[in-house]
C-alpha cells in the first residue's frame, strides 16, 4: 500500500487514529480525532502529550522496544469530565520508527469496574487461587485482611487450610478441596476461621477448579467476610426457634390471605388447630369461612369486614368445627397490609385454640353463680332457722308459764292440747329444713333417664280422691316414649305439688281443667302442668313466688313450702321451673329438663 493510500485512510478512519514516531510527535491523523477528544475541526494536533498529557513510562519503555502496548489513561475532558482512554500502541510493519496510535474510551466500562472493586472491597470480598502446578497460592489484598495477616504475606495450601477452626470446619473445607481437585467438584461453604491475631470469624468460601487439557491444574474462588450477617442469621434463627416453640407450645397458627388473588396460606399449627389435611385444604376465604361454626359464621365474616374497611381491628372470639366433627373455640387477630391509596392487599394474623381456656371460665363462672346461690341460701336457710324455730319456741316456753301459772285449773287441757300442736308445728318445719338440706346437698351424679309418663300415671293415682272430689278433668298429651334425666323421688314430689296447687287453686266459679303435655326441643325437654284457676299477679309476686313461706291467696292450707321445695328439686336434677299466670284466667308452670 503507497504512503497517499495510507495517508488517505488514516485521515478518514471512523476510529480515533494516530500515526507517531518514537518520539511521540503526530505524523498523521484521523478527522475523527478531533470528535473523539473534543476539539474543533481545525484544531491542528502536534504531539500526543496534547492529547493525553504525561506518557507512561512502560508505554515509553514498549516503544524504544518496538513493542505493542496497551494502556488506559485518565484524562479530563473539556467538558471537566474524567474520561478513561485505552490506548494502544501498534508498530507499523513498513517502519517499526512509527505507531498506529487507536484510542477507545472505556469510562463506562472502567467505572463499572471501580464500583465493582468498590463494592467487593465494601463487602469485604476477596479473591484467591491455588496453582498446583507452580504449587503457589496467591491471595488478593482483601483476603490477607480478612485473614488479618500483613500485605506481604506469602501463604501455601497447608497454612491456608490450618486457619480454618479445628475439628468440623476444618474437616470439611479439607473434603470439599480435596474432591476440588480429584473429581472438579465446586465447593461453597460457610465456615468458621481463627485469624492470625486469634479472633474467630465466619467465612464464605467458594471454589472451582481450573482445568486445561482435560486435567485440573489448579483451582480459584473467592473468599468473602460473612462474620456480621451470619452471628445475625445465628441470633435470627436462635429467635426464631424460641418464636416457633412459644408458638407451637401456645397452639398458635399463622395465616396469609392474599385478599387480591384470594390466596389463604396456612401454617402446620393451623392444620392442627382446625384438624384439617392439607390435601383438603383449598386454600382460600372459603375454605376458612367453612370451617367456622354456622352459629358463629355471620359475625365472624362481619367482623373481617371491618377490617378490611379499616373500621376496626380483627381481634375476636368464634368457634370452629373441626375435621372430627368437635368444635373449638378461636381467639383471632389479625392486621391488614394497604397500598398507598388504602386498598387491603393482604390479611396476616393468628388463631389461637382457646377451648381450655373458655371452658375453664364457663366452669368457674357457673361454679361462681352455683356459690352465690348457696350462699343466697345458706341466709334464707339461716333465716328460716332463727325465725320459725324462735316462734314455735317461744310459743311453747310461753305455754309452759301459762301451765304452770294456772296448775290445777280447767284451763290446763287447753293449754296442753296448744303444746301439742306447737310440738307439731316444730316437728313439721324441722322436717321441711331437713328435705331442704338434703335437696340441696344432693350429687348431680344421682341423676339417671326416667320415663315420664308412668311416674305422672302413679302420682295421679296418689291423690285420685282430691282429683275425684274436684270433679278436675285432667288431660294428658305426653309420648311415652319421652323420658328426663333426673331424681325419681324429686320428679314425684314436682309433679304431685303442681297437680295439688291446680286443685287447691282452683277457680269456684267454674269446672276445673287440668292439661299436662310434654315438648321436645334440640337441647331440652320440656314438661307444662296448665289449669283454668284463679292465677297469680305477676306483677306483684314474681320475685317472691319460689319463695319460703310466700302464700298468696290466702287459703287456710297453704303453707308457702310447696313452690320453694319445687324449684329446689328442679335446681337439683340441673333443670329449671318457670311459671306464666293472669289472674281469673289460670297459671302454667314449665319444667325444663337439659338433655
Amino acid at each position: 500500500m503507497n504512503p497517499e493510500t495510507t495517508s488517505f485512510l488514516l485521515e478518514h478512519s471512523p476510529i480515533p487514529l494516530l500515526l507517531v514516531d518514537k518520539e511521540l510527535t503526530i505524523l498523521e491523523n484521523s478527522k475523527s480525532i478531533s470528535t473523539f477528544f473534543e476539539h474543533p475541526e481545525e484544531y491542528t494536533f502536534d504531539r500526543l502529550t496534547d492529547l493525553i498529557g504525561a506518557i507512561p513510562k512502560a508505554v515509553m519503555s514498549a516503544l524504544q522496544k518496538g513493542e505493542f502496548h496497551s494502556e488506559i489513561i485518565l484524562i479530563i475532558s473539556k467538558t471537566g469530565q474524567f474520561r478513561w482512554i485505552k490506548t494502544s500502541f501498534h508498530p507499523c510493519e513498513e517502519d517499526v520508527s512509527l505507531y498506529h496510535v487507536v484510542f477507545d474510551d472505556v469510562t463506562e466500562t472502567q467505572v463499572q469496574l471501580d464500583l465493582e472493586l468498590q463494592a467487593s472491597k465494601i463487602a469485604k470480598i476477596g479473591s484467591w487461587k491455588v496453582d498446583l502446578i507452580k504449587q503457589q497460592v496467591t491471595w488478593s489484598s482483601m483476603t490477607k485482611e480478612i485473614h488479618e495477616v500483613s500485605q506481604d504475606y506469602v501463604p501455601d495450601l497447608e497454612q491456608g487450610i490450618n486457619f480454618y477452626k479445628e475439628g468440623a470446619h476444618r474437616e470439611k473445607i479439607i473434603k470439599a478441596v480435596t474432591n476440588c481437585i480429584e473429581n472438579g467438584d465446586p465447593f461453597d461453604e460457610e465456615l468458621l476461621i481463627v485469624t492470625a491475631k486469634g479472633n474467630e470469624k465466619w467465612v464464605r468460601a467458594i471454589g472451582e477448579a481450573e482445568v486445561s487439557n482435560g486435567k485440573i491444574i489448579g483451582f480459584q474462588g473467592v473468599f468473602q467476610d460473612i462474620d456480621e450477617i451470619k452471628k445475625e442469621r445465628i441470633q435470627g434463627q436462635i429467635l426464631d426457634d424460641r418464636m416457633r416453640v412459644a408458638v407451637e407450645s401456645a397452639n398458635i397458627g399463622i395465616w396469609d390471605w392474599n385478599i387480591v388473588k384470594d390466596e389463604l396460606i396456612w401454617d402446620d399449627n393451623m392444620f392442627s388447630i382446625f384438624g384439617i389435611d392439607r390435601g383438603d385444604f383449598e386454600g382460600a376465604y372459603d375454605a376458612w369461612e367453612s370451617a367456622v361454626h354456622p352459629q358463629d359464621k355471620e359475625q365472624a365474616a362481619y367482623e373481617v369486614g371491618l377490617a378490611l374497611e379499616g373500621k376496626k381491628d380483627f381481634d375476636t372470639e368464634f368457634r370452629i368445627t373441626k375435621g372430627d366433627g368437635s368444635n373449638a373455640y378461636i381467639q383471632g387477630r389479625a392486621q391488614v397490609f394497604r397500598d398507598p391509596q388504602g386498598k387491603p392487599l393482604r390479611m396476616v394474623g393468628t388463631n389461637t385454640e382457646i377451648t381450655k381456656i373458655k371452658r375453664k371460665d364457663e366452669r368457674l363462672r357457673r361454679l361462681l353463680q352455683l356459690t352465690e346461690k348457696q350462699n343466697q341460701k345458706l341466709v334464707n336457710f339461716a333465716h328460716i332457722v332463727s325465725h320459725n324455730l324462735r316462734s314455735n319456741s317461744s310459743n311453747i316456753s310461753m305455754i309452759s308459764g301459762m301451765l304452770l301459772a294456772g296448775a290445777g285449773t280447767d284451763k290446763t287441757k287447753t293449754f296442753l292440747e296448744m303444746i301439742q300442736q306447737s310440738s307439731e308445728k316444730l316437728e313439721e318445719t324441722l322436717n321441711q329444713l331437713n328435705e331442704i338440706v338434703r335437696i340441696q346437698s344432693t350429687d348431680k351424679n344421682d341423676l339417671i333417664q326416667l320415663e315420664v309418663a308412668p311416674l305422672l300415671k302413679n302420682v295421679q293415682e296418689g291423690i285420685n280422691a282430691l282429683l275425684e272430689q274436684s270433679k278436675a278433668k285432667v288431660t294428658v298429651k305426653v309420648d311415652p316414649s319421652v323420658t328426663v334425666y333426673g331424681i325419681k323421688a324429686y320428679l314425684s314430689s314436682v309433679f304431685q305439688n303442681l297437680l295439688t296447687n291446680c286443685i287447691k287453686y282452683r277457680d269456684p266459679k267454674r269446672a276445673l281443667k287440668i292439661e299436662i303435655a310434654t315438648q321436645e326441643l334440640e337441647n331440652q325437654t320440656i314438661i307444662t302442668f296448665k289449669d283454668n284457676g284463679v292465677g297469680i299477679d305477676l306483677e306483684r309476686h314474681r320475685k317472691s313466688l319460689f319463695g319460703m313461706y310466700k302464700t298468696f291467696h290466702g287459703n287456710s292450707d297453704a303453707k308457702g313450702i310447696g313452690l320453694f321445695i319445687s324449684k329446689n328439686q328442679m335446681e337439683a336434677m340441673n333443670g329449671s321451673i318457670e311459671v306464666q299466670s293472669t289472674e281469673g284466667k289460670g297459671t302454667t308452670f314449665s319444667l325444663y329438663f337439659k338433655k
